[in-house]
Formats: structure tokens, C-alpha cells, sequence
């Protein structure tokens, strides 16, 4: 699949922000860039001078650019790229959670079985149900980190139910003699 280029061009300003101490080295910033950012950057306004300059200045347009429209211009493309961005990262972060909503969906039918089996008194027939729900909260970590997002909003929520699926698991490998 072909990279939009408008999210290359913000993956290109992400690297150059990202560079060295956090600045651009990308030289002195043009004459119109300073004054623009200068006046936005008063008390109340919701631009920030050092950011405003680095944006504009990591966009090669912004060295060329004659007055305040062409930055305007500018601007907007690079919130176009980020936008363009943030919705191809929330899709997937949409595609995997209703994944990770399947994997549970799936581990609650074994689990729930495993507990009436405990209940009865039928440990090893708990412990194979619980066997096959042991480890699936990694599966929904790993279609997280894995998907473009890179998040994971529910890494607690897999992280207990890893660890309490691993402990019921356990401790009935543990009755039945699995583990000494």
C-alpha cells in the first residue's frame, strides 16, 4: 500500500523535530516566518513561537514562502497529514480492539466452564479448559502493538486477565500434580 503523501510529509517534520535536543537543524528561520510566529505567540494565544517556527521551517515550502497565506497554506497541509494520519492509526486501533473483543468473547465460554467443572469437584477437566484460555490476553497485546497505532488502551486489562487466567491455570496444574 502507497504512503499518502501528505502522512510522509509529516513523518519527515516527526523526524526532524525528533532530531538531536529536540530542535530543528534546519538553519534560520525566513523572515516571514519569524514575524508570523511572533505574533502569535501572545499572552492568551494557543501558539507556541519555538513550535510554530519549527513546523513552518521543517516544511521546505516554508523557507519559499512570501507571506502569511503560503504559511496558512502550509500549515493546513501539515494538519491535513496529521489528520490523514490520526485516522488511518484509529482505524486499526478500531479493527484490532474488535479483535481483542472477539479473543475475550471467546476465552469467557471455556472460562465460565472451568468454573462450574471447579465447582463440581473435576479439577482436571477445569485444567484443560483452562488451558486453552491460558496466554490469549497476549494475542489482543500483540494485534495492538503490532497494528499501526502502536497503543495498546487496555494493556492493564490484558496484563490482569494474562496473569489471572496464568493463576487459575496454575494452581489447578498445581492440584493435579503438574507442578511440585
Amino acid at each position: 500500500m502507497a504512503m499518502h503523501p501528505q502522512v510522509a510529509l509529516l513523518l519527515t517534520l516527526i523526524l526532524l523535530l525528533a532530531a538531536g535536543d529536540g530542535s530543528l537543524a534546519v538553519g534560520t528561520p525566513s523572515a516571514i516566518i519569524r514575524k508570523t510566529c511572533t505574533a502569535l505567540d501572545r499572552p492568551g494565544g494557543s501558539v507556541d513561537y519555538d513550535y510554530c517556527v519549527g513546523v513552518l521551517s521543517a516544511d521546505p515550502a516554508g523557507a519559499s514562502a512570501k507571506d502569511a497565506r503560503q504559511l496558512a497554506v502550509i500549515a493546513t497541509n501539515l494538519t491535513v497529514a496529521n489528520i490523514t494520519s490520526t485516522v488511518l492509526v484509529l482505524e486499526d486501533l478500531v479493527n484490532s480492539l474488535s479483535d481483542c473483543l472477539r479473543i475475550y468473547r471467546e476465552m469467557n465460554r471455556p472460562l465460565e466452564a472451568a468454573l462450574g467443572d471447579l465447582r463440581a469437584g473435576h479439577v482436571k477437566a477445569a485444567n484443560d479448559k483452562l488451558s486453552h484460555v491460558f496466554g490469549e490476553p497476549e494475542h489482543c497485546d500483540m494485534l495492538l502493538f503490532a497494528g499501526s497505532a502502536h497503543k495498546n488502551p487496555i494493556s492493564k486489562e490484558n496484563t490482569d486477565a494474562d496473569l489471572l487466567t496464568r493463576l487459575g491455570f496454575d494452581i489447578t496444574s498445581l492440584i493435579l500434580g503438574y507442578i511440585r
